[in-house]
């Protein structure tokens, strides 16, 4: 292509994230560590921008940005968490420096709220465009549509280049708790339309519109109805007087020189500079005069404007972009290099996207936990909890040992905050199966050796394949996954942890986060489904709060296996002569604490009634109780049906507890009032036979036979500390121990059968099985029930091992 006697160089970045430095603060390493080729960050492109503009001459040169640069990295994270007054954005602090002459608004400088966005507008030395981005009350842009930037071209031209901005209305869904009600967002093609006349009025020589958005998907026809997310094919060919379009959003790296035709048959010039600032767009920009004697852009067959990427790897990073940003860098070292826990084991996300991981259900047990506290006391808290969390990263590691804010901010990348919705069983369902279209459609019963070949699927009408962040994976439910069946016929077995299938008009509660119950990733119902929960709390915040609290991070606190994917149907047996399910005050059973699923089921006393559990006959079985005020309903057998033994004992606000007192094998009852006992050995009412003070009023006590000596004594719990006496008696304690977590719900039992009783700790449906009286991690975890089930244990079969229930109320 012939050489032109004059022109302009534009250079532009986008999809920056906050990528001011070739330095990944999750490895701790520069990116291009492993591979050079992978080096990126506006340092290097500092180095490169300033050699072009000392090789085409400082005044030829235009620097713009096209949007999503202050989002998406530790580095913006910890500035959004502690900015305040007058504070500089970083990403405006290079900016600024590096003299950038425009930029254009991405949809994720709206993540932090509108307030947040006006101080950043203010932090940068560039105008900040938005022509489609629309104030409810005026019905004006609610940010400046277009600038003029004047230029010297290297034939020492005076040269106007009239820049427009407009970005992927997606914002109103995304962002929608942000900008409801207060912007609306234009099709970004209408308002190209509406503003370029008005930059060639005011004496544009080149219009470049620096557009938020991605290429069309294949095929797309235009509608301005659609709002489309990715519209800058549509730009390129439904507008004039349009030379370049800087493209972005979509972070495509094979898109830096793509022509187009615009509506009055002239070519256009598309470019998409490489995300997170792996290399900048250089596009050379050939003038002349026109017949009035003012520059124009050269098109014709061998002369018109190209553009060529120039890369981060081939530059050597710039120090004067580390001291601008110096305070915000510092802060952010030493922010992830904090140590939060210690792995008991190393957790990978590599296989994350096939198959249920430790790491992944880590992030639901805490957003399950951070639930289960808000919706306490309400409405909501004896629903089934779900939590949807998504595996962000492939490379995400928890290593055994230290465990870091870094390595949480690498498995949690986004700013995302916790929300809960209530949905039907029907419509859970209907969110597993859009999740489920991640998957490529296979053969039945097909072998699958790399796994990874059949993710990603990509749908017509779609840009690209669905990325990982778009696949939920939920928790507090079973379900098979079968990509054998076609798109909306693949979840299997969806059911409870106990094995009760999911009704359709099942109430549950679904813990997500604000991203994706703003509509993004598309996924059905969470928009308009009540919202139970919003306190607004970062979810990447409350892991690491989690984490610090609980000290360890155990697979055996939380990993589930609840979902698997095949190209199989998996059948799971009916049960055996189900007969008609009870209703009221009812009880599912379990001999084992390897089972999800009842051994017994059955209704027993009054929705409303305090249940109790014992040994009523000394026949080796637990069986039930319940108690009204201070009369009590023992039943020596696991049924509905009359009581055994009904007799009044104690007051009507005394606490009961139950015990083998005496040792002679049946339990009897108990009452405390402040710290006094008051205990009898037999099933009958009138005077205690024992009576002694022990810990303090605020105590929860325990009974247990702790150590196996035949009779039952009392521990008391304080906080999460155990305070344990083997003797019925005031005075210290003969152990104590720290284990658990406030809020956790404490059971007694023999757990291993060797005749000493030990604590099991219960959270939502997970009970955590401890067979001594040590802190630290459970023996083994079991999900069984739902989180709203009021849970107990006993020795249902009489084999000298205490195995859990459940009491639920069924209508």
């Amino acid at each position: 292509m012939e050489a032109p006697e004059d022109s302009l160089t534009l250079l532009a970045t986008t999809d920056l994230h906050g990528t001011a430095l070739d330095w990944d603060y999750f490895t701790g390493t520069t990116f291009g560590a492993s591979n050079a080729q992978n080096a990126r960050g506006m340092d290097r492109l500092s180095t490169a921008i300033t050699e072009i503009r000392a090789e085409k001459g400082a005044e030829s040169v235009i620097l713009l940005d096209n949007g999503d640069a202050n989002q998406g990295n530790p580095l913006e994270s910890v500035y959004h968490s502690e900015r305040a007054g007058d504070t500089v954005d970083p990403m405006a602090s290079v900016f600024n420096h590096l003299g950038y002459d425009a930029g254009v608004v991405g949809n994720h400088e709206f993540n932090y709220g509108l307030e947040d966005l006006a101080q950043y507008e203010m932090n940068l030395e560039m105008p900040l465009l938005g022509a489609n981005v629309i104030d409810v009350d005026t019905g004006d842009p609610y940010l400046e549509p277009w600038t003029m930037v004047t230029k010297t071209s290297t034939a020492g031209q005076e040269v106007n280049i009239g820049v427009v901005g407009v970005v992927t209305p997606g914002v109103r869904i995304w962002d929608r708790l942000h900008v409801q009600n207060r912007l609306t967002f234009e099709d970004p093609v209408l308002a190209v339309q509406e503003f370029v006349p008005e930059v060639e009025e005011a004496g544009a020589d080149v219009v470049v519109v620096l557009a938020h958005t991605g290429l069309d998907a294949e095929g797309y026809v235009w509608d301005p109805a659609d709002l489309e997310e990715n519209v800058a094919t549509s730009i390129a060919r439904q507008t004039s007087g349009v030379d370049v379009i800087v493209g972005g959003h979509s972070h495509r790296l094979d898109k830096v020189q793509e022509y187009f035709q615009n509506a009055d048959g002239e070519q256009v010039l598309f470019t998409q500079p490489g995300y997170h600032a792996r290399f900048l767009s250089n596009v050379d920009i050939p003038l002349q005069l026109d017949t009035d004697g003012a520059p124009e852009v050269i098109w014709s067959d061998t002369v018109k404007p190209t553009a060529v990427a120039v890369g981060a790897p081939d530059y050597a990073p710039d120090p004067a972009i580390e001291d601008v940003i110096a305070p915000w860098h510092d802060k952010t070292l030493a922010w992830v290099s904090q140590v939060v826990a210690q792995a008991t084991e190393t957790m990978s996300a590599a296989t994350s996207v096939y198959e249920d991981t430790a790491i992944v259900d880590f992030i639901s047990r805490v957003q399950m936990d951070e639930a289960e506290r808000a919706l306490a006391g309400t409405d909501y808290a004896d629903l089934p909890l779900l939590s949807a969390a998504a595996p962000f990263s492939r490379t995400a590691i928890f290593r055994e040992g230290d465990v870091t804010v870094a390595d949480m901010a690498a498995l949690y990348i986004y700013d995302n905050t916790l929300m809960a919705v209530e949905l039907t069983g029907e419509q859970v369902r209907d969110y597993l199966e859009y999740a489920a279209r991640y998957y490529k459609q296979v053969e039945e019963d097909a072998e699958i050796t790399d796994w990874f070949d059949v993710t990603n699927a990509l749908y017509p009408g779609e840009t690209r394949g669905i990325p990982d962040y778009a696949y939920d994976i939920l928790a507090g439910v079973d379900y098979h996954i079968n990509i054998s069946k076609p798109v909306g016929e693949r979840i299997e077995n969806l059911s409870y942890p106990d094995g009760t299938p999911v009704g359709d008009d099942d109430r549950m509660v679904l813990v997500l986060n604000n991203y994706r119950q703003s509509g993004g990733s598309g996924y059905p119902h969470v928009v308009d489904a009540p919202v139970v929960y919003n306190e607004q709390k970062a979810i990447r915040d409350l892991m690491i709060d989690w984490a610090i609290e609980a000290g360890t991070i155990d697979p055996a606190d939380f990993f589930v296996e609840n979902w698997t994917v095949s190209s199989s149907t998996v059948v799971t047996p009916e049960p055996e002569e189900p007969g008609p399910a009870p209703k009221g005050n009812v009880f599912y059973l379990s001999n084992s604490w390897t089972s999800t699923t009842h051994d017994d089921a059955f209704s027993y006393g009054r929705i409303g009634d305090e249940v109790l559990v014992g040994d009523w006959n000394g026949d080796g079985k637990d069986t039930l109780g319940v108690r009204r005020g201070n009369a009590f309903f023992l039943n020596d057998a696991l049924a509905t049906g009359r009581a055994t033994h009904e007799f009044n004992y104690g007051r009507v606000g005394d606490e009961v507890v139950v015990g083998d007192w005496d040792g002679t094998g049946g339990d009897t009852l108990a009452v405390r009032r402040g710290n006094t006992y008051y205990i009898a050995n037999e099933l009958r009412g009138g005077a205690a036979d024992t009576v002694f003070d022990y810990g303090r009023v605020g105590d929860e006590a325990l009974v247990g036979d702790w150590d196996a000596s035949g009779s039952d004594t009392i521990t008391v719990r304080r906080g999460t500390t155990f305070f344990v006496s083997n003797e019925l008696r005031g005075g210290i304690a003969d152990t104590s121990y720290a284990y658990g977590r406030l809020g956790d719900r404490a059971l007694a039992g023999d757990f291993d059968g060797d005749g000493a009783d030990t604590i099991t700790l219960v959270r939502g449906n997970v009970f955590y099985i401890n067979n001594a009286h040590t802190g630290g991690s459970a023996d083994t975890t079991l999900v069984y029930g739902r989180a709203g089930d009021s849970v107990l244990v006993g020795d249902w079969n009489g084999d000298g091992i205490d195995t859990p229930g459940v009491n639920r109320v069924v209508r």
